[in-house]
């Protein structure tokens, strides 16, 4: 029987390492948001603010694979400092910046190739730091916990922006990251972890089908996220659409805590995911009523942190020491992808048919990840439950 999600108490650096990690990557959940209002208020342009964004999510995207096998090369402190201080030296630019387009988006660009890589360093000490039969508790618990960094973050970059204006709500970005960065890296089980160097070709993790199959599922996955955050926007106004996005981490956190200890077929990755598709599903009998669709998405939500969990977990015992972290890195990269691509569907689909069509979209994007997840299980048959 598993111990559950209380045994962690006899896993305490563990627990040290998931909630400095969680405040290190809480300035993640605030940046979109924040770099809309702010280049928007200096610019006057919804484009550029959007331009800007996706400049710095390709940055994040290209950069997460290298700077975390640099980790293994240099050092997780070292990196994770150098990281962090170009990332904040550049949000401070941000801040002053005059509105040039160009330049704004050139800034956002580098914030988004220096993003320190704090979750793939966390999720790559946690098997040294826990014992086996609770890591799958701990990877559902990380998952479950980093929904607050999205519930929490806007509504703390909102609150500083309509407070005290747009610039300072980017120098509070800066100054949490380095608040977080600093705690993260002050755990000495980040300072003790040792991440075997690799010395294959960057992105020959890749061939590893487990890290291939997590990578593609987890950008269908969060893919699918997009429709429902687009769609909401163009169904409701701003106001609700951002309780929507509230009620549906809800329900991730719920699910993380009740489905994620608790499941444990060998397609228990399926199962959640099939979980999530239904809430999509159900959006559609009553797109118009905000109660129906708050209902659906918090069903939706309960599927989500359990499969974020099963997918790290899946690459923590598919892959050897040396390539975990750029393994990591490479599905964070998935994620961001994913979410680029089905925000843009989600906003042809609205303007080419209606507000609904995007929610079609992470239907499309939640049934394929059901497919590719029974596919990957039943061929690749991965280690995932380590419950005793």
């Amino acid at each position: 029987m598993s111990l559950g999600l209380r045994g962690l108490k006899n896993a305490p650096e563990a627990i040290s390492l998931l909630v400095s990690q969680l405040f290190a990557r809480f300035p993640f959940g605030m940046l979109s948001l924040a770099f809309v209002i702010h280049i928007q208020a200096i610019t006057g342009s919804y484009a550029v603010a959007g331009i800007a964004l996706g400049a710095e999510t390709i940055g994040a995207s290209v950069s997460g694979p290298i700077i975390s096998r640099m980790m293994a090369k240099y050092g997780i402190r070292r990196v994770i400092t150098l990281a962090t201080i170009v990332t904040v030296s550049a949000l401070a630019a941000l801040a002053i910046s005059p509105p040039e387009p160009v330049l704004l988006v050139v800034i956002a660009l580098v914030v988004g190739l220096s993003s320190p890589p704090i979750q793939p360093a966390a999720r790559t000490i946690y098997p040294q730091v826990t014992p086996k039969n609770l890591l799958k508790s701990l990877y559902s618990l990380d998952a479950t916990a980093q929904e607050i960094i999205w519930v929490l973050g806007p509504l703390v970059a909102t609150l500083v922006a309509a407070q005290f204006g747009n610039i300072p709500m980017i120098l509070t970005v800066a100054g949490i990251q380095i608040l977080g960065t600093t705690w993260f890296l002050a755990n000495k089980s980040v300072g003790k972890a040792k991440i075997p160097k690799s010395e294959a070709a960057v992105g020959r993790v890749l061939k590893n089908p487990h890290v291939t199959a997590v990578t593609f599922i987890g950008l269908l996955l969060v893919g699918s996220f997009a429709g429902v955050e687009v769609g909401s926007v163009a169904l409701f106004d701003k106001a609700v659409a951002g309780l929507m996005f509230a009620v549906f981490s809800l329900g991730s956190i719920v699910g993380g805590l009740a489905l994620g200890p608790r499941i444990k077929s060998k397609f228990a990755l399926p199962i959640y995911l099939a979980v999530m598709l239904l809430g999509y599903a159900l959006v559609l009998v009553d797109a118009s009523n905000p109660y129906w669709v708050a209902m659906a998405l918090f069903i939706a939500g309960l599927g989500v942190a359990p499969s974020l969990g099963a997918l790290s977990l899946w690459i923590a015992t598919n892959t050897s020491g040396n390539e975990t972290a750029e393994a990591y890195g490479w599905t964070t990269t998935g994620q961001l992808v994913g979410f680029s691509a089905g925000s843009a569907l989600a906003g042809i689909g609205i303007d080419a048919v209606s507000a609904p069509a995007a929610l079609l979209v992470s239907i499309v994007f939640g049934l394929a990840a059901v497919i590719a997840a029974i596919y990957a299980v039943r061929n690749l048959n991965p280690a995932t439950n380590l419950s005793s």
